[in-house]
């Protein structure tokens, strides 16, 4: 069981360490917190409104460097910010038209260095690795809704 516990807590970041490793996130006048937001929102909500809190756990950006980029996607026209009027604590983010348009752009480009850098792998191996991930996806929002029903 160790074994699966060490592949569990290194093979991800390393991945995308050594998969992006020359990748170039200054050339979008982003950080690398700020585009995992702008990719959050965009293959996340799906067009809606995310609470700033499903964003964390989306992005996995600590609270602070969340609300820091957030508020500079905000001064920026990206992203709107808006307080339910429900719940005066519940703070919701969407992409604006231009965050839509910015983040396809850099889509484009992240998914071909992707893709160069992968084409080490074989048709199968792709296959295997993005149906891994799947999976992995698939886990996570099952023990999403598990941690969601547990009593503590």
């Amino acid at each position: 069981m160790e074994n699966e516990l060490i592949i569990l807590f290194t093979s991800y970041p390393r991945l995308l360490k050594q998969l992006f490793k020359d990748f170039d996130y200054s050339r979008f006048g982003f950080s690398k917190a700020v585009l995992m937001i702008l990719f959050g929102l965009r293959y996340r909500s799906k067009g809606k409104s995310l609470k700033m809190s499903e964003l964390e756990s989306h992005s996995g950006l600590k609270k602070s460097t969340l609300s820091e980029s957030v508020d500079l996607l905000v001064r920026n026209g990206y992203i709107e910010r808006k307080r339910s009027e429900k719940d005066r604590r519940v703070v919701r983010v969407k992409l604006t038209k231009k965050g839509e348009k910015r983040i396809d752009e850099i889509t484009k480009i992240a998914e071909s260095y992707m893709y160069q850098k992968l084409k080490i792998l074989s048709d199968e191996e792709m296959k295997k690795l993005f149906d891994a991930f799947k999976v992995i996806e698939d886990v996570a929002e099952k023990l999403k809704g598990a941690n969601k029903n547990a009593k503590c």
